[in-house]
């Protein structure tokens, strides 16, 4: 446990981005929120139908209706833009800086420096995000508070319970998105053994199958369930219910991602141990 905590610990120090781009957002908040707080003609002005309750398209009852959707969707965004920063680019790092060397005399193997900086884009990164929504979630607690009438906060269910709850609830569906991710994560460590651009040469790909399968069958439907592969992601990030979106994808297909996810992970084991021979080719 402890070689795992202090790998994971490098991969933060090596990729500061992690936690600079979250709280530089966070600052903004913070910033503009001071600004509203000292501001002398601050004012919040709602309108709804009269009834007390705002019909956005959002279960009645969770924290702050749409303010309280858009700080899910912001923060998993940053999850999702975190994820695709880091994952093409930490093994290629290990190669440029040539520390893959100095890796490879400490008793890591191959598995396990691979397995660390998955879960550090699947876990950690992630819990990141959770943190960020949280203290953006406090932050629309206080200002409610300040502005916002004791029925209305009633009515939009701002309160430290729903708060919480909106927190665990976030956290499921990161751990969702998570495991939709990861066959896409181990992907691409796996094409940034083989070339310097894994990003692009994966959306190339993606683009070439399905203009191959739309020549060769004359229908877009190959190419409509790989768009539902790769934006699965994103809509359970945005949907009602995380779980209706992941579940409605169905379980026999998650069970064959898993296992693409599982083979690409061991053939990414089998490319780092092999980055000499690659070199020379």
């Amino acid at each position: 446990m402890k070689a795992w905590l202090t790998l994971l610990e490098k991969e933060l120090i090596e990729h500061r981005i992690v936690i600079r781009l979250p709280l530089l957002l966070l600052a903004f908040a913070i910033i503009n929120f001071a600004f509203v707080m000292k501001g002398d003609n601050a004012s919040f002005t709602v309108q709804s139908s009269g009834q007390g309750i705002i019909d956005w398209g959002i279960a009645q009852g969770t924290f702050a209706g749409l303010v309280g959707k858009l700080n899910e969707v912001v923060a998993g965004i940053v999850y999702l833009v975190l994820f695709f920063i880091y994952v093409p680019k930490t093994l290629r790092k290990e190669k440029q800086e040539g520390s893959l060397l100095f890796w490879r005399s400490m008793p890591v193997s191959d598995h396990q420096a691979i397995a660390v900086k998955l879960v550090f884009a699947l876990v950690v990164i992630p819990l990141i995000a959770a943190a960020l929504m949280i203290a953006a979630d406090f932050i629309v607690w206080i200002m409610a508070t300040v502005w916002l009438p004791q029925e209305m906060m009633v009515s939009w269910g701002i309160s430290v319970v729903n708060l919480i709850g909106h927190w665990f609830e976030f956290v499921g569906r990161l751990a969702l998105m998570s495991i939709a991710l990861f066959p896409i994560g181990a992907g691409l460590m796996a094409l940034s053994q083989l070339t310097r651009y894994p990003l692009l040469a994966a959306i190339l790909t993606v683009i070439l199958f399905k203009i191959a399968m739309f020549q060769a069958t004359g229908s877009s439907e190959a190419g409509a369930v790989l768009s539902e592969i790769y934006g699965l992601p994103f809509s359970i990030l945005t949907g009602s219910s995380a779980y209706v979106v992941f579940a409605e994808f169905g379980f026999i297909s998650h069970l064959v991602m898993m296992c693409i996810g599982a083979a690409l992970y061991l053939m990414c084991c089998w490319l780092r141990g092999r980055d000499d021979m690659l070199r020379m080719m």
